[in-house]
């Protein structure tokens, strides 16, 4: 069985939650003995180099990424993405979704493959990909077809709208109700639907009346952490430019944390991860709500031990959004206790109190900091708890059976 694989970004590195999520699916996808080759179509806002594509062969060694094709960038921070996104959305209708993920080169190099190369299976990886799905139709009529959706994306954009002003807020919900069919028509239009959560598969069944096949994040467990801070400080780590985690930290910047302190004076914070801007003197560009006292903004962080070590526990303030957390489950990896919102444990069958501290409103979040700061048998108890979660739910083996439903494998009777 040879695979293909459509990634709207490389994998590698592993620094935000798509990319751990698609990087676990290429892994477990390269465990089933029925497949034999990976081949993975790429595009990157910025250059990767020759030198990264091959990390990620060794990594997994099934896969062949070809050269990565260069993206638009976001419409932000590019005039000509503006206008290319605009043009798409008015001439053909495309979401924005769908038109930041437009590109002739890319479409050359799909049609390439698929005219030279005979696929059993194509995986869509994210629903920015499913712009391509004609090509594929054209091409390998016979090759069966598989979306990967890691969220309701339509959701993430109205939920999103309430935080613009006027006539932003408009642009958005007219974009979330244009995101919202096209979300509708793709889920049907291809063979297998691969959802990230039971409570994601149950809203593409409301959505487009199809079945989805739940693939649970494969997580490997780290080896088993000895706390050795003593000191009391916490740490967030996401990506800093999507907008739904930009919005959970302004919200605890503001409102948890100066509860937390005022418990706590010493209390530190310390945020990491990719996609602030920086000024032309390389200084990071750092939102003024999070410049408050005992918050520390680091950007991006090569190795993330090197915060864990400096951190008794992780803050995961998410609103909004559907899918799954992986922050959650990297952070029960590394051994760190999590205190997060509703939002935040939702799609994951973890309980407050057991896996991680769940609040919703500013007092309750802060306390939940609190205790977890305090109490070290708590975090023991917390940690503990996290990895036998991991070993029975996110295990390689429970997501290569559910990817081999994905793909129609037959399953032999005593597997």
């Amino acid at each position: 069985m040879r695979v293909l694989v459509l990634l709207p970004d490389f994998v590698v590195p592993a620094e935000r939650g798509f990319r751990v999520r698609l990087l676990s699916q290429l892994r477990a996808i390269d465990s089933i003995p029925a497949v034999e080759s990976i081949t993975v179509l790429s595009m990157s806002e910025v250059a990767v180099s020759d030198e990264l594509r091959r990390s990620l062969d060794s990594h997994v060694p099934k896969v062949r990424s070809e050269p990565v094709v260069r993206r638009l960038l976001r419409i932000r921070r590019s005039f000509t993405a503006f206008q290319a996104v605009v043009g798409a959305r008015i001439l053909r209708g495309e979401p924005y979704l769908i038109a930041t993920n437009e590109s002739g080169e890319f479409r050359r190099l799909v049609r390439e493959h698929l005219r030279r190369s005979s696929f059993d299976i194509v995986y869509f990886g994210l629903l920015g990909m499913m712009g391509y799905l004609e090509d594929v139709r054209a091409l390998a009529p016979r090759a069966r077809t598989v979306l990967e959706q890691h969220n309701v994306e339509w959701q993430i954009f109205d939920r999103l709208a309430s935080s613009y002003r006027t006539p932003f807020r408009q642009v958005v919900r007219l974009e979330a109700r244009a995101l919202r069919r096209f979300e509708q028509r793709a889920l049907s239009a291809v063979d297998a639907v691969i959802a990230i959560s039971d409570d994601d598969a149950r809203h593409f069944r409301e959505l487009a009346r199809v079945e989805s096949v739940v693939v649970p994040p494969f997580v490997e467990a780290a080896p088993r952490r000895i706390e050795s801070c003593s000191e009391p400080s916490i740490g967030y780590i996401g990506h800093l430019g999507w907008q739904p985690n930009v919005y959970g930290l302004d919200w605890f910047c503001k409102s948890v944390w100066p509860l937390v302190r005022s418990r706590i004076p010493d209390a530190r914070l310390t945020i990491a991860g990719p996609g602030l801007e920086r000024t032309t003197d390389g200084r990071l560009v750092i939102p003024a709500g999070w410049q408050v006292p005992g918050v520390t903004t680091l950007g991006f962080v090569d190795q993330l031990e090197t915060l864990y070590a400096k951190i008794v526990a992780m803050v995961a303030p998410v609103v909004g959004g559907s899918g799954v957390r992986m922050k959650l489950l990297e952070a029960m990896s590394a051994g760190i206790p999590t205190v997060t919102t509703s939002d935040g444990a939702a799609g994951l069958a973890i309980a407050n109190g057991r896996e991680v501290l769940v609040a919703d409103s500013p007092g309750e979040f802060a306390e939940s900091v609190v205790r977890v700061l305090e109490d070290r048998a708590l975090r023991d108890d917390l940690r503990l708890a996290g990895y036998e979660y991991l070993a029975a739910r996110h295990s390689l083996a429970v997501a290569r059976k559910a990817i081999e439903i994905a793909f129609g494998i037959p399953r032999h009777p005593s597997g």
